[in-house]
């Protein structure tokens, strides 16, 4: 969480401004109409089934540094064994690269934030030879690691980030650092063959900047264009609410999703498009985040700053704390794993422990790797008078993905007379822990298709 004890601002709350009481100073000039909102997607993709096994997965933790998340950076080490053990529920460990990021990316305009380790793989104490990432994989006389002791302890020490970093943090911009290769150790993590997984760690939303001027005016107050400097500027200047309010008005916020055409804040579906660019076929990417679920999103007066009224988003964990002690609510992380449907797994960082956020993450990866024909996530019901969930689905079979001969045709739903190129959904007791328990197949599926289902959500 944004502290001013890490970001050297102590002068905010003794500087002279404006006094406007509990009003916004902008006016009304940042508000949206609610019927200027683009219209919500109808379907999510809730399966992907690969032409063949993945027996490879390659690992990205982005943690969070702030000054708030050292319980959460020992929940992880404590219980990533969950996330193995469903990763290994086959009997055999898949080939496995591990990385560490942090979510500091330097910042030079601001003092406690000119140096950071967002975008080189970090090891903490852990001992990896010449390598910054873990190498476990299968060999001729069994697993060869790069590590002793345990998978668990390893990853533990690596997890341990540290509590000094930046409170702007930019998880999305770190990510595509490491996995870019700029960053330290990245050479050689990254295999084609392997699934990527991408697990983001974080009590507040992503600022990834791709104008440095969010950071400056380290004076400014709720007058200036920027307003205050503390992390609401990267809601007001990183997400749209389609509720007819300033972007500063106090309240209960509502149709808030990432502004894609904000001056400051990178795109989210642009990195959603870089991340399936990273490997031959986009159904080798799987996303994950432990974060402050968005499911309400309030405006109140931040009372760190007590020389003008100037807004904060309320803690979602339900303490009722100050700023620190919970979440925020992340718009831009929550969009994120929507692009990735079935392929995402959403876990939220309020429980008291991150138990079954890990072994979750290891379900949506596992599902992936084993072709799992499952339909994950909510859908919309069509017949309310049917026991259980009836999707209106689609399914889609792409060959040779990846490839310049990718084509892409559409499957209609089996319907007893010519049962041939068409799919079924059905129950499966294989799909327990899903929400409909239901799972699709493809009648004559070619061996070098991905089967991809979309269907209708509320």
């Amino acid at each position: 969480m944004t502290s001013y004890a890490r970001i050297g601002l102590f002068a905010l709350v003794t500087a002279t401004a404006c006094d406007y009481g509990q009003k916004y100073c902008e006016g009304d000039w940042a508000a949206v109409p609610p019927e200027a909102e683009p219209p919500r997607a109808t379907a999510r993709t809730v399966a992907q089934i690969l032409p063949a096994e993945s027996t490879a997965v390659d690992i990205l933790f982005v943690i969070d540094n702030s000054g708030s998340m050292t319980d959460e950076q020992e929940q992880l080490g404590i219980w990533s064994n969950e996330l193995f053990d469903v990763l290994s529920a086959s009997g055999e460990r898949p080939d496995l690269h591990i990385a560490v990021t942090s979510s500091s990316v330097p910042i030079p305009q601001l003092v406690q934030c000119s140096s950071g380790g967002g975008g080189s793989l970090q090891i903490g104490t852990a001992e990896l030879g010449d390598d910054r990432f873990i190498r476990d994989v299968a060999g001729e006389s069994g697993r060869e690691t790069n590590y002793t002791g345990t998978l668990t302890e390893t990853f533990a020490k690596m997890a341990r980030v540290g509590d000094t970093g930046c409170g702007f943090e930019q998880p999305v911009k770190a990510a595509r650092m490491a996995l870019s290769g700029y960053g330290l150790g990245a050479k050689d993590f990254l295999r084609d063959d392997a699934l990527l997984l991408v697990v983001f760690v974080t009590d507040e939303d992503d600022c990834s900047a791709q104008d440095p001027t969010l950071f400056t005016e380290p004076y400014a107050d709720a007058c200036s264009d920027l307003g205050t400097i503390t992390s609401y500027r990267c809601f007001e200047h990183g997400v749209r609410c389609f509720d007819g309010k300033g972007s500063r008005e106090f309240g209960e916020r509502e149709n808030c999703r990432p502004d894609e055409e904000s001056r400051y804040i990178e795109s989210i579906s642009e990195f959603a498009g870089f991340l399936k660019g990273l490997k031959p076929n986009p159904a080798q990417v799987v996303v994950a985040a432990i974060y402050g679920k968005p499911s309400q999103i309030t405006a109140i007066p931040d009372e760190r700053v007590t020389t003008h009224a100037t807004p904060r988003l309320a803690d979602v964990c339900g303490s009722g704390g100050v700023e620190g002690t919970g979440a925020t609510p992340a718009i831009r992380l929550n969009a994120l794993l929507a692009e990735f449907g079935g392929r995402a797994s959403q876990s939220s960082i309020c429980e008291s422990e991150l138990s079954w956020a890990m072994r979750d993450v290891g379900l949506v990866t596992r599902a992936a790797a084993t072709r799992s024909p499952c339909l994950r996530g909510a859908m919309s019901d069509r017949d309310r008078s049917t026991p259980g969930v009836q999707p209106r689905c689609r399914v889609a079979a792409t060959t040779d993905a990846g490839t310049r001969s990718e084509a892409r045709s559409e499957l209609r739903p089996c319907d007893g007379t010519d049962d041939t190129r068409c799919f079924i959904l059905e129950a499966d007791a294989a799909c327990g822990d899903t929400e409909t328990q239901l799972a699709f197949r493809v009648v004559d599926a070619a061996a070098n298709e991905t089967l991809t289902i979309d269907c209708d959500v509320d």
